[in-house]
């Protein structure tokens, strides 16, 4: 296990061949774990909501300023992810998306017929988004410093909504040293 001290004494010797953008050593007062769910409307699928600035707040709220945050979708048809937030890198995105589950192809998820589990009144076809979904995943986990999101320069957090307008929850939970 490298140590902070063993990693600072082979930067000082020139011994060790990685390289290291920026070390960054907190010695703090408080470690805390901050939850908090956020309730989205979505439109039509796909639909990319923004949340980047809502979790920067949050965790600007939270005084957390090294450590990290865990953005989940507690949905099956809605995927967390992250991208440039370029209109049209967004419509590739979705076209690719449709080539990949097309929603007009026929799914087993979508027969009623012979689906005997997981069913709710009127039960959208849908099989696509959860194809879908299955390419992107539920969740990020994101590194903080300094209270910011460790974010490159084009990249965004975003709800992709997969299936149709509705009420979405994401949880976020932020863990680290407080200021």
């Amino acid at each position: 296990m490298l140590t902070s001290q063993y990693v600072r004494s082979c930067l000082l010797s020139g011994t060790d061949h990685r390289r290291f953008a920026e070390i960054h050593m907190v010695v703090a007062n408080e470690f805390a774990v901050v939850s908090e769910t956020i309730d989205i409307h979505t439109m039509g699928a796909p639909h990319f909501v923004d949340l980047t600035e809502v979790i920067q707040e949050i965790i600007h709220q939270s005084k957390i300023i090294i450590g990290s945050v865990l953005v989940f979708s507690k949905h099956t048809t809605a995927a967390i992810v992250a991208n440039e937030h370029e209109p049209l890198l967004l419509e590739d995105i979705s076209d690719l998306l449709e080539r990949l589950a097309p929603p007009s192809a026929g799914y087993r998820h979508d027969d009623m017929s012979i689906r005997s589990v997981n069913l709710v009144p009127d039960e959208p076809k849908n099989g696509h988004a959860h194809c879908q979904h299955f390419f992107l995943g539920p969740s990020l986990h994101l590194p903080v410093t300094n209270g910011h999101l460790m974010l490159g320069q084009w990249q965004r957090i975003f709800l992709l909504e997969l299936d149709r307008p509705r009420l979405r929850s994401v949880v976020l939970q932020i863990s680290g040293v407080r200021s």
